[in-house]
């Protein structure tokens, strides 16, 4: 499968940093990037990441939705990258990763 870039920004060698991430849920976070739907996010290029409750309505109808977290990702874009999760756990666990990997 080839991984494109959301952003200018290209990582060397992706198949190799791929290797080297951590799945939460659907998405996979290396040291250089975020992985998802085959495309990738450079992590050099995050602005900021934050943490929002918000629904799932699978049938795209009104009425009651599942409860979800989204990380809302800002990296200079118009529209922010937003990633659904499932659980709380998880949400912190992936913006944990996210700024570990910032850090370094």
């Amino acid at each position: 499968m080839a991984w494109n870039s959301i952003t200018e920004n290209e990582i060397a060698d992706v198949k190799t940093d791929k290797k080297t991430a951590k799945s939460v849920e659907k998405y996979m976070i290396s040291k250089k990037a975020i992985y998802f739907e085959g495309k990738y996010l450079p992590i050099s290029r995050i602005q900021s990441v934050s943490i929002h409750d918000s629904t799932y309505n699978p049938h795209c109808c009104c009425g009651r939705g599942i409860p979800v977290k989204k990380l809302k990702i800002e990296y200079g874009a118009d529209k922010p990258l937003l990633l659904m999760l499932e659980s709380e756990k998880n949400a912190n666990r992936l913006y944990d990763l996210i700024t570990e990997a910032q850090g370094t």
